[in-house]
């Protein structure tokens, strides 16, 4: 099964070409793309099925995919809007804010240590992960779990309708294929917003990358302050290159996440431009494959905008 939606010029070929590579490589049963350039959606392909057994559901605009790692830029920019607007500074000790967990579990960990995954990544004798303990600052300050502080302000007004954090079957579900790579499964857990359960569609997606290439600043309407994307700048240059900040990671001419079964969104400011790859299957070789994608998109943007497409 294999959707184009759009019809793009022979520019974004490679992307196209690549991405099919990789599906086959890998052994993915599902692929879909999405590239914004300019405000508009130049490319949106979908491809394959949900999973590879008989009677599986093909691939399409409502798919939506597990984002794994992916879901940290979720969980990092609820973070930024409850600091930024509770006026928290990021080196406040987490032990200042969350005030159900002991002191003596906590150690000295800062809110700046959560938004740039440093230090210890496992709290406490249930070995709690850094996404719940942010979890926790976040509801600690603005009173809402991540899911409904990011519904509330973000997905709701942007129609982000195929974005949650699944807590029941729904067959828009994509399966993905476990490390052992022997079967698939979907993930359910907590809808409160830090556990590995954030699935998305690519649009979705792709319009996440988007709010953050605008700052906030969408069709003319202030989506969020100024200053939650100025706390990212701030962050930028106040740490050492090749931290995740926030979930994202920041390189000269792009800014990147990506999650362990593939699916992934990269921001190019200087074309005015995201894309977005969704994949259904593990793979070990994460730099190679993110730095080619990166790397090929961006030769096809340069392309568009030297043939007349728009640049930030």
């Amino acid at each position: 099964m294999d959707i184009l939606k759009a019809n793009p010029s022979a520019t974004f070929n490679p992307l196209l070409a690549l991405t099919q590579k990789t599906k086959h490589e890998l052994r993915s049963s599902a692929a879909s793309l999405v590239v914004i350039q300019g405000d508009n959606i130049v490319l949106e392909w979908y491809n394959g099925f949900h999973h590879f057994k008989k009677g599986a559901r093909p691939v399409t605009a409502d798919s939506m995919f597990n984002l794994y790692s992916t879901r940290k830029t979720y969980i990092g920019l609820a973070t930024a809007i409850a600091v930024t607007e509770g006026r928290i500074p990021l080196e406040t000790p987490v032990h200042q804010v969350v005030r159900d967990i002991p002191r003596s579990e906590l150690g000295e960990v800062t809110i700046r240590d959560l938004a740039t995954k440093s230090g210890a990544k496992y709290f406490g004798k249930d070995r709690m992960e850094r996404e719940e303990l942010a979890g926790k600052v976040i509801r600690a300050i603005t009173g809402k779990t991540i899911a409904q502080l990011l519904t509330e302000r973000l997905f709701t007004p942007l129609e982000l309708n195929l974005t949650e954090w699944a807590s029941s079957p729904k067959k828009e579900l994509v399966c993905d294929f476990q490390a052992d790579g022997h079967y698939s499964s979907v993930r359910i857990e907590s809808d409160e917003g830090h556990d590995r359960n954030l699935y998305t569609s690519a649009l979705d997606l792709a319009l996440w990358g988007y709010l953050h290439l605008k700052k906030g600043l969408i069709r003319g309407e202030r989506i969020l302050p100024d200053e939650v994307f100025a706390l990212y700048a701030a962050l930028q240059s106040s740490e050492d290159a090749g931290k995740r900040l926030f979930g994202w990671y920041f390189q000269e001419d792009w800014y990147y996440a990506t999650g362990a079964a593939g699916c992934h969104c990269v921001v190019y400011p200087e074309y005015n431009a995201v894309g977005v790859r969704m994949l259904n299957r593990y793979t070990d070789n994460y730099a190679a494959d993110q730095l080619t994608f990166n790397r090929t998109l961006l030769d096809c943007l340069k392309r568009s905008s030297a043939a007349g497409g728009a640049r930030g």
